[in-house]
This record gives structure tokens, sequence and C-alpha cells, in this order.
């Protein structure tokens, strides 16, 4: 019992957390949040070529390109949306296709994931972090994270949540929808928080686990008796005595 009530608990909390952090894929460079804004890299992209060009990353290892949006061909990379080259040898880390959009929490940053399959037939995957910022645009290359995954992170305006000019639409979800969307996780965190402080601290179990449990359960009555009273009431002509 107190088991499947905690799980119930961390799955509401984690709606409630992740339900305003959504970002569902519209391209390869833009995501569209549950709000109806929108993260839009399309004013980066270049056509002729990547939007930056041979960066060297922090640790001052290798080179790394990036063009959102369209793919770039620069030397044995082909059709790609990011690019290493190291000791001289350019390798295909991602491909427009495969990008996908996060976010990740421990970071705090919506993500772009692309991966590619190199002419060595090794899987090579690439995390991009966008951190808004109204400041000049960068772009900075970690480099390789681990074997494999490369960590990129990109800073300015384009990465803000803004409004979608392609549709003219300032948000996705009514305010009434909103507000029933903030009611629910704050009820989620009131009884999330009175369950566990029932189980741990009071160690209750059963139906008294629910916090204010007495007032909770004589809820139906109360409103029963509310509705009966109304009903009683109706029609009634209240009459008032002369003085």
């Amino acid at each position: 019992m107190k088991s499947g009530v905690i799980l119930l608990s961390l799955f509401t909390l984690f709606f409630c957390i992740t339900a305003q952090n959504t970002c569902k894929k519209v391209n390869s460079c833009k995501c569209k949040l549950d709000d109806g804004k929108v993260i839009d890299l399309k004013p980066l992209t270049k056509s002729n070529g990547p939007a930056y060009l041979d960066v060297l990353d922090s640790g001052g290892a290798d080179l790394y390109s990036w063009n959102p949006c369209e793919p770039f061909s620069e030397g044995l990379c082909t059709n790609a949306a990011v690019c290493q080259t190291h000791a001289g040898q350019e390798y295909n880390c991602g491909s427009q296709d495969s990008a996908a959009f996060e976010y990740d929490s421990t970071n705090q940053a919506y993500t772009i994931t692309y991966q590619a399959d190199t002419y060595t037939n090794t899987l090579r995957t690439t995390v991009l972090y966008l951190y808004c910022d109204q400041g000049p645009d960068v772009f900075q290359p970690i480099g390789e994270a681990i074997q494999g995954t490369f960590a990129l992170i990109f800073r300015g305006k384009y990465a803000c949540p803004r409004d979608d000019s392609s549709t003219g639409s300032t948000s996705g979800l009514s305010a009434g929808t909103i507000l029933v969307i903030i009611c629910f996780c704050l009820f989620a965190v009131y009884l999330i928080g009175g369950i566990l402080f029932q189980v741990f601290i009071r160690k209750n179990s059963g139906v008294k686990v629910i916090p204010n449990h007495s007032f909770w359960t004589g809820l139906p009555i109360i409103i029963k008796d509310g509705v009966f009273f109304i009903i009683r009431r109706g029609g009634k002509k209240t009459t008032y005595n002369s003085i």
C-alpha cells in the first residue's frame, strides 16, 4: 500500500515538474512549448555552409562545426548538422534528421540531440545545450564528454522561447487552462507532501495517509446535505411577520 502511494505521488510530482518543460519538435531547428511559444534557430542558419565553422573546443583538442536546419558538407562530413575535426580528420557527429528536443533539468537547458553513423560504422551522439541569453550569440564546443558522445553549448536570443511568428500565435493554452494546471500542481504538492508526512513521520497507513482525511472523507456528506437543503428550500417563499 505504502509503495503504491509513493509511486503515485512521485508520478504526479514528475508530471507537474515536466508539464511546462516539454518542447515538441516541429523540425530539426524548431520546437514548440506547451504554452504555444517556440524555440526557433532558423535565423542562425546558413545555406552555403555551417553557421559556425571549425570552433575550437574548451579543451583545445578538436574543432567543431554546426549549422541548424540545413545540412552541410565539410571534408568527409556529408549532410551533417555537426562535424568534428580530430587530428586533421572530419567526422560526422549528427544529422539534421536525427534532431530530438528535450529538457535537461540538471543543467536547466533545452537540448537538441543529434546522431550519425560515421564511415567507420561508429555511432556518434552530440548534445547541444541551448541557453537563453540576450547578449551576443556564443557557440562553445565542450568536446567529448564520454566516448562517442559530444557536448556543445549555444547561448543567445534565439535559444529563448518566443511567440511563433509563423502562425501569429502568442499562446497555445488559454488562461483558464493554465490556471487549472497550476491549481492541479498546487493540490498535488499538498497531497504528496501530506501523504509522505503521514507515512514516514506519523507512521499511518490506509486512509489515514490522506492529509486531513477526516475532512475529505466527510466532504461528500457535506455536499449532499447542501444539495438537499437547496432542493428543499427551492420554490419556498420566505415570509416576514409584520411589525
